[in-house]
């Protein structure tokens, strides 16, 4: 497995100093935070300049995480997610990154999973044949308090969205905190559909309670909290998955460390279960 340092892991830290933090810190490749990309390409800089740096420090680009909200309807928001698809399609590319990540959120509560699909699957098809004219794929993340939120609703969305270059991540925290997998169902995946791994770890609500914000729920590194990552990691390598591999947490206090050294606890304690 390709060890990554995920950019959310150093929330507060810009693009360039992520590829060196990631190399400083034993990573051999980058998840580009998409906050941090576009703020770097808004201040004029280029995807040349990036990739020359990942060059120079010898880091791999693994994937741009995320284009959010894919969901969305009415022309002028379609307009827009279309056009951070071709920018960032085109970073990608350039970059030498496989993947970007999609997510649906919030925008059409209330309409029941099915329904959810089958409207993020018209948006997520020109996505996939914008992203299919750069050479690039697209992870799905069904988010834990998303309407798309299970391993079955995800791979329905793939079904009917009909792409070949259309996947899953496997984030353990959001399938384990909506409860929408178990290891066992992860371990019968098809390796082919699997695109990247976010190992995270943390606490969920009881069932029926409500939501709270997630840096409540997953301020904890990998070992740290209630998810037995060691099963999750497990079934992820029974499929025969041997790609990046990134970790994830959400916690201010953790952010406000040295970045070296946060990235370099997340490292070590993500690949104890490698």
């Amino acid at each position: 497995m390709i060890s990554t340092l995920h950019g959310q892991v150093t929330l507060f830290s810009n693009i360039l100093s992520d590829v060196r933090v990631a190399k400083e810190a034993g990573y051999k490749a980058l998840e580009v935070h998409t906050d941090k990309l576009n703020r770097f390409l808004d201040a004029g800089r280029t995807a040349q300049e990036l990739r020359q740096t990942m060059n120079n420090f010898n880091i791999q680009a693994a994937a741009i995480d995320i284009i959010g909200g894919i969901e969305v309807t009415g022309n002028s928001g379609r307009k827009k997610l279309f056009a951070e698809t071709e920018r960032l399609c085109h970073v990608a590319r350039i970059i030498g990154a496989p993947t970007v990540q999609v997510n649906a959120f919030s925008l059409l509560d209330g309409l029941g999973s099915e329904r959810n699909i089958e409207i993020t699957a018209i948006n997520l098809k020109e996505i996939a044949d914008i992203g299919k004219s750069f050479g690039i794929r697209f992870q799905i993340e069904g988010a834990a308090w998303t309407p798309i939120h299970t391993l079955d609703d995800c791979l329905r969305l793939i079904e009917v969205t009909g792409r070949d270059n259309v996947g899953l991540v496997i984030d353990f925290w959001h399938f384990w905190a909506s409860r929408g997998a178990e290891p066992e169902d992860i371990a019968k995946l098809d390796a082919g559909l699997i695109y990247g791994v976010h190992v995270s770890d943390g606490y969920r609500p009881g069932i029926g309670e409500q939501w709270v914000d997630e840096t409540e729920l997953r301020g904890v590194l990998p070992g740290d909290g209630d998810i037995p990552v060691q099963e999750w990691m497990d079934a992820v390598k029974a499929t025969g998955f041997d790609g990046f591999v990134s970790g994830e947490f959400l916690n201010p206090i953790l952010w406000e460390r040295d970045h070296v050294e946060v990235a370099t606890a997340m490292r070590i304690a993500m690949e104890r279960f490698f």
